[in-house]
């Protein structure tokens, strides 16, 4: 039996660990697994390279031919702007499934400014104060901390991204947080009535913010997943 083989995306300013938890599960699960480091990042994150929007695509897509050559089964699973990575590769190429985490198609949008005043003001009910100034960074948008060249890069993979919604057919299993402080839940809900998938899940963590990985419904991320690839598994 050939091995399956999950492809982890990390987001937008991030790295291989934003998926670590669920890597591991798959790992224990027997798929192969491959997180690449996109082009431009730093594990310790730093910042980052002039790198183009198809710099990025390009790593994906290598990963994926290569994969196609040695007959394999692929599962593309993007967190952020990973997401978008994956959704624009998977129309392009022939995968099993299609996995988004808190994919990042509303940026920023009034409805997440509004959940970060919610946060900000049950901080200072429940401490008696103002917050300190690492949670207040630690409740930053990625935009704050890149140079304007690699914003309009991930502009552009989403644009791309939101064009081809419509044109994608394979299965799909959408996840994200309902406090998501960094990317509009809404995004999620406009992909799943976009996509021309038959087969599609759509689920939301009510107590999780943008790092549904690693927060505190990431079991339920784990299992979520993992119950859709075995659904989807081409060898039964």
């Amino acid at each position: 039996m050939q091995q399956e083989l999950c492809i982890l995306i990390h987001g937008f300013a991030g790295n291989p660990q934003e998926l670590a938890p669920l890597a591991q599960a798959l790992k224990q699960k027997g798929y192969e697994v491959i997180t690449p480091l996109l082009p431009g990042h730093r594990m310790d994150r730093r910042r980052m390279e002039k790198i183009t929007a198809p710099d990025w695509l390009h790593v994906i897509e290598d990963i994926v031919e290569h994969a196609i050559e040695e007959k394999k089964e692929i599962h593309l699973i993007g967190f952020s702007m990973g997401a978008m990575i994956a959704s624009i590769t998977a129309c392009r190429y022939r995968t099993a499934t299609l996995v988004l985490l808190s994919p990042s198609l509303y940026v920023l949008s009034p409805g997440v400014l509004k959940i970060r005043l919610k946060n900000f003001w049950q901080y200072m009910r429940k401490n008696h104060g103002l917050p300190p100034v690492r949670v207040i960074l630690s409740n930053r948008s990625f935009a704050g901390s890149v140079p304007v060249h690699n914003l309009l890069q991930f502009q552009k993979i989403v644009r791309r991204a939101k064009r081809i919604f419509r044109r994608i057919s394979v299965p799909v299993c959408i996840i994200h947080g309902r406090m998501d402080e960094i990317v509009d839940p809404k995004s999620s809900e406009w992909i799943f009535h976009t996509v021309l998938s038959t087969e599609k899940e759509l689920h939301y963590l009510p107590h999780s913010k943008h790092h549904i990985c690693h927060d505190s419904e990431s079991g339920a991320v784990i299992k979520t997943v993992t119950a859709f690839l075995e659904k989807h598994h081409r060898h039964q």
